[in-house]
């Protein structure tokens, strides 16, 4: 019997290091996979936006896991070629070491003579990690709000670009 119960309390114990060392690795892993393009891309951008429609300047936020926010200076402007328009909110994903692609979508607000719709915005990126700049190309395309902006067609509307630099705390 006492053997049985050492037995026992052995392989519990084996079987206990060994998940525990497999959960260390795991993170270990884990970390080491992550794509060092994560590390210079994350942070906060003051970017200037130009295009056909002009040029206004947005504030874009990359997160670490992958998701982005753009808030832009013409969001409320509302003139005959442009509707106001929302945040853009999205993901983002590491196409090399300094580059990324994305996608964005947000609703622009109906006016007295245009309705609502979604936005959705494409986009590739180059960071500079010296420097702390951002250069991209973008293109937008209009959904009705009965679409589905991820799945459905709809033609490129408008094309821009956008240069940023980075936000340094305490700067």
């Amino acid at each position: 019997m006492k053997t049985r119960n050492a037995f026992a309390t052995l392989t519990i114990c084996v079987l206990s290091a060994l998940t525990i060392t497999d959960v260390v690795n795991m993170h270990k892993v884990s970390a080491h996979t992550k794509n060092d393009c994560r590390q210079l891309v994350t942070g906060t951008y003051l970017t200037k936006l130009s295009g056909d429609f002009g040029s206004s300047f947005g504030i874009t936020t990359f997160t670490e896991d992958g998701n982005f926010v753009t808030s832009a200076s013409a969001q409320s402007v509302s003139n005959p070629s442009f509707q106001p328009f929302g945040n853009v909110q999205g993901r983002w994903k590491c196409t090399s070491g300094t580059e990324i692609t994305a996608t964005g979508l947000n609703f622009s607000y109906p006016t007295t003579t245009l309705p609502g719709n979604f936005t959705r915005s494409d986009f590739r990126a180059t960071f500079d990690p010296k420097a702390g700049i951002v250069k991209a190309t973008a293109t937008l395309k209009f959904f009705s709000l009965n679409a589905n902006p991820l799945n459905d067609y709809a033609p490129v509307a408008v094309t821009f670009t956008f240069t940023g630099q980075r936000v340094k705390a305490g700067e």
